[in-house]
């Protein structure tokens, strides 16, 4: 099966990105190098991929900070070591989980385009030691002149020790850990809802002084401020929804603020109440990049072939 390597809205390309390695159609479990075959078979153009530590600092491919999600281990990611790891099976399947090692020697050979997004999930401030083994896992995807190698993550302090340790390494940026909008009942960074709707911790927003759209700007504007080398950000959609709504357009504000910068939104998926209203807003909005577990859907729904 050929994969939909980009929706067109208004003569304009936004890139779909295979999220978890997942195309919507495939049976093969996320995160899977089951999963990687497929999407690298189908010819898809952006791919990403999340990556924990073992605690023998082996970074595997997992979800979660725990194991249960995602295969038949129980408890904390960081209480196996790889051999553990590894002796473990992905959720419904005979297939063991993926190292990030066995991931590399699959993608350092693609001889074709295709960007490759590494989602960092260790929230907590990395080692050293841990970092460079990280940079050094991935060196030899760097060295494929085919592959567009980007390391995203929530923690703008993990990404900073990177960048300090290798100026030419691409960063994607999520701040939803900064800023974002209350649509889960986990309880998480940030802690508060402030006076505009937002999660947000910062003092800004502890009484309603702007307007909603006024707010935003600074903060937003104050977040991408942070890294100012990343060549990606990534928005929850439902963030980007409710700034549209108070007023504010993020992802053309990111556009005028940092040109040339991608803006991704995730994850809409086609199984979603509204999804084709949703991405149509989203490309309105400017989306460069639609982060989904269903590309192959989101790219039939917007064609007016299914919904």
């Amino acid at each position: 099966m050929t994969l939909p390597t980009h929706l067109t809205y208004k003569g304009r390309a936004a890139w779909l990105k295979y999220h978890r390695l997942l195309s919507g159609t495939h049976p093969h479990p996320p995160n899977s190098l089951s999963a990687l075959a497929y999407v690298l078979e189908g010819g898809a153009a952006v791919i990403e991929f999340d990556v924990n530590r073992t605690e023998d600092g082996a970074y595997v491919l997992n979800h979660d900070l725990t194991l249960e999600r995602e295969t038949t281990g129980v408890g904390p990611l960081a209480r196996v070591t790889q051999q553990e790891f590894k002796a473990l099976r992905l959720r419904g399947t005979d297939e063991p989980p993926a190292t990030l090692a066995e991931v590399v020697a699959v993608l350092k050979g693609v001889q074709r385009s295709l960007k490759v997004q590494i989602d960092l999930k260790e929230l907590l401030p990395l080692p050293q030691t841990a970092a460079i083994a990280l940079l050094e896992a991935i060196a030899p995807l760097r060295e494929n002149a085919h592959l567009r190698v980007v390391v995203g993550c929530l923690g703008d302090w993990n990404l900073r020790l990177l960048r300090r340790l290798d100026p030419e390494l691409l960063l994607g940026f999520d701040f939803a850990y900064h800023l974002d909008v209350p649509v889960e009942s986990l309880v998480r960074l940030p802690m508060r809802v402030n006076a505009y709707g937002y999660l947000d911790d910062h003092p800004l927003g502890y009484r309603r002084l702007l307007s909603a759209a006024a707010y935003l700007r600074d903060r937003v504007e104050a977040l991408v401020s942070l890294l100012p080398s990343a060549v990606e950000f990534y928005l929850r959609k439902e963030f980007v929804l409710k700034a549209l709504a108070d007023g504010f357009n993020p992802v053309a504000f990111i556009h005028a603020y940092r040109p040339g910068t991608v803006v991704d939104v995730w994850t809409l998926n086609a199984s979603e109440p509204e999804a084709r209203r949703t991405l149509t807003a989203l490309l309105e909005a400017g989306a460069d990049q639609i982060t989904s577990n269903t590309p192959v859907q989101l790219a039939a729904m917007l064609e007016g072939k299914e919904g």
